[in-house]
């Protein structure tokens, strides 16, 4: 792409199960703080401390960076089921986290996005399925317009998430008509051999490539077929 994911993008990652997305989207925010970069993640599908696991198998150790207060991590999993939870496992879970009861993920999200920051940053939605499975298509366009306003005035780049055959065809073109740009993960049986690739669909003021781009899952994460680092 020329240099990277240009300053001030909504990037939109489309993804098939098991493509790699959950791999790329902790990758690229580590690469930001690498980078000298803040970032947060945002997460309503996964817990943190499940994120956290799995940064760590990577050797992708964010401690020294969330002391320095360069990243944060923002857990509106979690909440959604605390009432629905048995006693058993409620005894298990810290007098903060009971706080959470009635947490409002939408509103989390939008505190989040609009809270000041010092310098640029990478902004993980993890993911935007969720959202638009359980709010209305208007509220969650008014927010992915006030996302893109934000990154373009800090430029900033957020990273959305979306599960590929989750949602209707209006659904997903809406999504890729207020993003910057769109990237396609894939995943594919060749005879006894996955393959996963990405495709580019568009890109805010570059010429995207012409064709798929396949790549590993290695024990340092996504390389493409050069050995070239995605971050």
């Amino acid at each position: 792409m020329g240099g990277g994911i240009p300053a001030g993008t909504i990037l939109l990652l489309i993804a098939d199960s098991g493509a790699g997305a959950e791999i790329f989207t902790k990758q690229f925010m580590y690469g930001g703080l690498k980078n000298g970069e803040e970032a947060f993640y945002f997460s309503s599908d996964h817990s943190i401390p499940e994120i956290r696991s799995d940064m760590d198998q990577f050797g992708w150790n964010v401690d020294t960076y969330e002391r320095e207060g360069k990243v944060e991590f923002i857990d509106a999993y979690t909440p959604r089921f605390m009432n629905l939870l048995p006693m058993e496992l409620k005894s298990k879970i810290s007098a903060r986290e009971f706080l959470k009861q009635g947490f409002d993920p939408f509103n989390q999200l939008k505190t989040t996005i609009c809270q000041p920051r010092d310098s640029k940053y990478r902004g993980i939605i993890d993911s935007i399925s969720y959202f638009l499975r359980a709010y209305d298509m208007n509220s969650v366009i008014e927010v992915i317009e006030l996302m893109s306003s934000i990154s373009k005035l800090t430029g900033s780049i957020h990273l959305i998430p979306i599960g590929a055959g989750l949602h209707d065809d209006i659904t997903l073109n809406t999504m890729k008509y207020l993003a910057d740009g769109v990237i396609e993960f894939y995943v594919k049986e060749r005879g006894s051999m996955i393959e996963r690739g990405m495709v580019i669909r568009k890109m805010r003021g570059l010429i995207v490539p012409n064709k798929s781009i396949n790549f590993e899952i290695t024990n340092g994460g996504i390389e493409l077929e050069t050995t070239s680092r995605v971050l």
